[in-house]
């Protein structure tokens, strides 16, 4: 039996998910990536709840092709808690210790 954690996305990640979704569909208009990213983030939500240790720091980022998802793990109460999601990879190219996904 695989192990999960249950996922927890923080109010600010929300927002952050609503604006970038928003972004895509309406500025871009381009409603379709707009859905395609949102699979992008449900697939990397579900990798996480299966995998959270993957990067050892407790404060960690999580990168698939266009989006950033910065989360930390509670072991105590086996979670993973998004903290906040990042559109661009670029924007935190500062984070040293990132994993690529799905």
């Amino acid at each position: 039996m695989i192990l999960t954690h249950r996922l927890v996305v923080a109010e600010l990640a929300h927002s952050d998910l609503d604006n970038i979704v928003s972004y895509i569909a309406i500025q871009l208009a381009n409603p379709l990536a707009a859905a395609t990213f949102l699979d992008e983030v449900a697939k990397c939500y579900g990798y996480l709840k299966s995998n959270p240790f993957m990067p050892t720091k407790v404060i960690a980022s999580f990168s698939s092709k266009n989006s950033t998802l910065i989360y930390r793990v509670d072991e105590f109460n086996k979670q993973v808690v998004i903290v906040t999601v990042r559109y661009s990879k670029s924007q935190l190219r500062l984070l040293h210790n990132s994993e690529k996904c799905c």
